[in-house]
């Protein structure tokens, strides 16, 4: 038998016998790094030992017929407990670790021999066996007050600030829906644009090509283009999730994706594949604190959630929806025409950051590709009203 789990029936046969420091160690091991049978034995003393019934026959009356034959436990019962076993704990944890980091070098060359990307924040937490820190509210309040109010990012364009108390703060996942030709790629670009006049950013250019985007913005005073990083391949969420990782220790902390469409995942089913392309970006914009923008496609059923996932608008903090509208009825340029192309709806369906909710008409110039407010000088985008009167209803309670 490895060393390893003679070095673990060593600790569960002290366990048994000296159970007074049970719970000393277990506060500074983390249960995973226990194998399956020990996980079972340890669930078995810690059920004995709060009955005040723990001892070794206790604990073999307590094994099924299947396990009690089992090699594992006839070696449990050859090992002597050792009084002393806090003293192992650092040994432990090392040797498990050990193991972890040659099971992480075996995934890592059986997927290069597989030509397939693995997540490696994914392989890692295996090499975390650090136990967690409980804090109180107190604490917790405390060290948040110490540290300095989140940074929150102009994109200089009024009725987005205006939405959004001043800007965007980090560790978000924002989508952008919106019918086909509503421009929504349009909008994306024009934040990810202003916003690298003073940080780095990056565009997934997926559903163009670079040199389409040169032409109409490369020479453009709307981008720096020294802060503007471009990546055109790689459509998997895995290497993308490798590419987000790579570019934030460059510095980049705004990330715009285009689209949910063009991004390829493997799943058991579409449900799942789907699902996966918005956990894994939720999960990086919290990891690393930053901000991504991901243009989606509606589902046909619920226009608050992208196609093929429920999960997927749970998984965003802002949800943006950009809408074609019909033409003014003074409008004579596009009298007959289906939608207004200088005009769209903007309409914010989801907002963490403050908890706002707004719908405006905005409008769009053509020639530059660019959003603006009728009136950015002293309009702001209109609040949507929540008629207090149907919430009370709803709650069956009394007016105040």
């Amino acid at each position: 038998m490895q060393a390893v789990n003679r070095l673990e029936l060593e600790i569960l046969m002290s366990f048994i016998h000296y159970p007074n420091h049970l719970v000393e160690f277990l506060d500074k091991v983390q249960i995973k790094i226990f194998s399956k049978e020990a996980q079972r034995a340890i669930a078995i003393i810690n059920d004995l030992w709060h009955q005040n019934a723990l001892g070794l026959n206790a604990f073999f009356e307590h094994l099924s017929n299947k396990e009690k034959e089992s090699e594992y436990f006839q070696e449990l019962l050859l090992c002597a407990p050792s009084p002393n076993y806090l003293s192992l704990i650092d040994i432990f944890k090392h040797t498990y670790q050990i193991k972890a980091q040659e099971r992480i070098g075996k995934a890592l060359l059986e997927a290069s021999n597989n030509n397939t990307l693995l997540d490696l924040m994914v392989l890692e937490k295996d090499l975390d066996i650090d136990s967690k820190e409980f804090k109180t509210l107190e604490v917790w309040a405390e060290e948040y007050a110490k540290k300095p109010q989140a940074q929150t990012y102009k994109t200089s364009i009024p009725f987005v600030d205006n939405c959004f108390g001043g800007g965007f703060e980090l560790g978000q996942l924002m989508l952008i829906f919106g019918e086909p030709e509503a421009g929504k790629t349009m909008f994306s670009l024009q934040i990810l644009e202003n916003l690298s006049k003073y940080t780095k950013v990056c565009f997934f250019c997926f559903e163009f090509t670079i040199n389409d985007y040169l032409k109409r913005r490369g020479n453009s005073s709307f981008v720096q283009s020294d802060n503007f990083f471009i990546i055109n391949d790689g459509y998997d969420i895995n290497e993308i999730a490798q590419n987000i990782k790579s570019l934030y220790k460059k510095g980049v902390r705004f990330f715009l994706i285009d689209s949910q469409m063009r991004v390829t995942n493997t799943g058991r089913n579409s449900e799942e594949e789907e699902s996966v392309k918005f956990s894994t970006l939720a999960k990086l914009c919290h990891s690393l604190n930053i901000f991504v923008i991901f243009i989606c496609q509606n589902s046909k059923t619920d226009k608050d959630n992208p196609l093929g996932s429920k999960k997927g608008g749970h998984e965003a903090s802002i949800i943006i929806h950009i809408e074609r509208v019909k033409p003014k009825s003074d409008d004579l340029e596009q009298r007959g025409a289906e939608y207004d192309e200088n005009a769209r709806i903007f309409k914010v369906k989801k907002n963490k950051q403050t908890g706002k909710h707004y719908k405006d008409r905005i409008l769009f110039d053509k020639s530059k590709l660019r959003f603006y407010e009728e009136n950015e000088n002293n309009a702001k985008p209109k609040e949507i009203e929540i008629i207090y009167e149907q919430v009370q209803k709803e709650l069956d309670m009394p007016m105040i």
